[in-house]
């Protein structure tokens, strides 16, 4: 019962993940398009609109937000394996699982500080293109939302490769 649960939650967080990767893209492209066409304005006409970079900075800053989780999704972020590899196989367990328990509590204060902060701004509107200010940092509890499930997700991987590890060396 526990494991089909768990597969259909797996199965909806990939679902997600996909999303987001697939909006990161786009952003990242629509962030190219905006910053050429305002570079095309500015140098070609002398004339540049004025939304063009506030749009720019808030895919920017979601780009860079969703970045993280995916990041860690794909353990893209740093590590010493040389030394890393130097520990026996308990203290890598061990420290692996310090270190994903220490990026789940990174994603939790993305939760909670975001969701705060995006209720603080909801009142202040972009000078602009006067949409909340809030756009920018709702992005923060997704992120880190994906960031704790991505680094529960390896906790119990490690866990499931430790005692594999361990059963060998036993053997």
């Amino acid at each position: 019962m526990l494991q089909s649960v768990w597969q259909i939650f797996r199965a909806i967080f990939s679902i997600i993940e996909k999303i987001l990767e697939f909006l990161s893209m786009g952003m990242l492209m629509a962030m190219v398009v905006i910053i050429c066409y305002q570079v095309l304005l500015r140098f070609g006409f002398n004339r540049s609109p004025s939304w063009s970079e506030e749009i720019a900075i808030v895919l920017m800053i979601w780009f860079g937000i969703l970045a993280i989780p995916i990041g860690v999704k794909h353990k893209l972020h740093i590590g010493i394996e040389y030394i890393f590899r130097m520990f026996p196989p308990r203290a890598q367990y061990r420290i692996s699982r310090c270190i994903y328990l220490l990026i789940a509590a990174f994603g939790l204060m993305m939760i909670v500080y975001g969701i705060e902060l995006t209720e603080f701004m909801a009142m202040s509107t972009l000078p602009a293109t006067k949409i909340p200010s809030a756009v920018e940092y709702v992005v923060l509890p997704i992120s880190g939302l994906m960031l704790v499930y991505n680094s529960l997700e390896f906790i119990f991987q490690s866990y499931a490769e430790f005692l594999k590890q361990d059963q060998l060396l036993n053997e």
